[in-house]
């Protein structure tokens, strides 16, 4: 690396919160003659805000690396004046062999790879040991995976919890990226160059289980993100479990829930919650830097197995995985295994991160997701009447707001 003109060569990485920047600082750890190549850029935005990221586009520091939230992540990805096929940089299919296949759909777009991550956002449910061992006289992994194996399993569990005065959870949004995530087709397609929106059953799914829930008295239902709904995290309280990933045990132990009150299994469905994707500008100065950056932090095992070790984040490779889960690299003082009380849940997500399916997002699918979820709480409400006043009401907001109308 050396003799490069720092001037001309330096890159430059984006990103909304300092996550990224600490993974690539693990990166910078194992190679610190790289760190006066590389400038990381918090914006402090949300997750979904592009504004500063495309100002960026014509300062002095251009855009190299820009991570996005799966939200946003598309917008970048199907771009082609923005990011570069990774691949003309020299990515190559053997360099991403061990991330997982949802990974690399998400990240390919017209045969394209234009997005790689670190991460696997793989879901879990995570439950309340004493709230188990109340109910059903024991907390052990297996034996509550049983009880939540499916969803008739798990309004089975619901009904045993409120008999013995808990809710199974918080709100009915906690079932949300359980039940939509698993969709297979977009919600949005092109049909003769049009965009149309395509409702599919994930939806009717979550309002029917959502609208369950309520009637049946199996939550509280508080609004995910409110205050009682992390509150209800901490010891005592009667909620018996969170829908959750890997991220989420730092939401947790940042809400007051203890370490060792907490367990993990895979629950009624495998799903994903969110994900940081990364690009490449399309102009930047230095492409070779880029490369061999993003190999590093998404690519190479040694730095993926130091990534789950040193943050808790789990790892979108097989390989790293198997290392933590049956090749004894797991840290003694690692986050995860800390929160559950000796349970390492990387062979949790490990367990499910091959059946997920991320193919099917698209750039609007936060935009809908707001629409769903709005709808379902009228219907809850009592406001609108039926599932098919909420499918009606998702095609109206999707026409209206999107400018996308609903397929024949």
């Amino acid at each position: 690396m050396t003799g490069w003109d720092v001037a001309s060569k330096k890159i430059y990485g984006y990103s909304w919160d300092d996550d990224f920047k600490k993974k690539m600082d693990i990166v910078l750890e194992n190679h610190p003659e790289l760190n006066e190549y590389y400038e990381g850029i918090v914006e402090g935005t949300k997750s979904d805000d592009l504004t500063i990221t495309e100002a960026a586009f014509t300062s002095d520091k251009y855009p190299s690396l820009i991570p996005a939230d799966i939200g946003s992540a598309k917008y970048w990805i199907e771009d082609d004046t923005k990011t570069l096929d990774l691949k003309s940089i020299g990515f190559t299919d053997d360099m991403i062999a061990d991330s997982y296949q949802y990974a690399k759909d998400f990240g390919t777009y017209n045969g394209q790879l234009k997005a790689v991550t670190w991460q696997s956002t793989a879901g879990s449910v995570f439950y309340n040991r004493a709230i188990a061992k109340d109910v059903w006289g024991t907390d052990d992994p297996a034996e509550i995976q049983n009880k939540l194996k499916d969803w008739d399993s798990f309004f089975a569990a619901a009904e045993e919890l409120k008999a013995k005065g808990y809710k199974i959870v918080s709100g009915v949004k906690d079932i949300y990226y359980a039940v939509c995530n698993a969709k297979t087709e977009a919600w949005v397609q092109e049909v003769d160059g049009v965009e149309v929106f395509k409702p599919d059953s994930t939806m009717t799914d979550y309002a029917e289980k959502a609208k369950k829930l309520a009637d049946g008295g199996y939550t509280n239902l508080t609004g995910m993100w409110d205050g009682s709904w992390a509150e209800q995290m901490q010891d005592g309280k009667d909620v018996f479990c969170y829908f959750g990933c890997p991220w989420f045990i730092g939401v947790m132990t940042g809400n007051g829930a203890t370490n060792g009150s907490w367990g993990a299994v895979v629950g009624p469905q495998v799903y994903y919650w969110g994900g940081t994707y990364v690009s490449v500008g399309k102009d930047t100065p230095n492409p070779e830097l880029c490369k061999f950056l993003l190999y590093e932090l998404c690519c190479d095992n040694d730095i993926l197995v130091q990534i789950t070790n040193k943050t808790g984040d789990a790892v979108s490779s097989s390989a790293a995985n198997d290392r933590l889960v049956n090749g004894g690299e797991i840290a003694a003082d690692n986050a995860g295994i800390a929160f559950l009380g000796g349970q390492n849940p990387y062979g949790t997500y490990a367990e499910a991160a091959p059946s997920i399916k991320q193919g099917a997002v698209t750039y609007q699918d936060k935009n809908i997701e707001n629409y769903i979820c709005d709808a379902v709480s009228s219907y809850v409400a009592g406001d609108l009447k039926s599932v098919d006043d909420v499918m009606a009401n998702i095609k109206d907001k999707c026409k209206t707001e999107l400018g996308i109308e609903a397929a024949e």
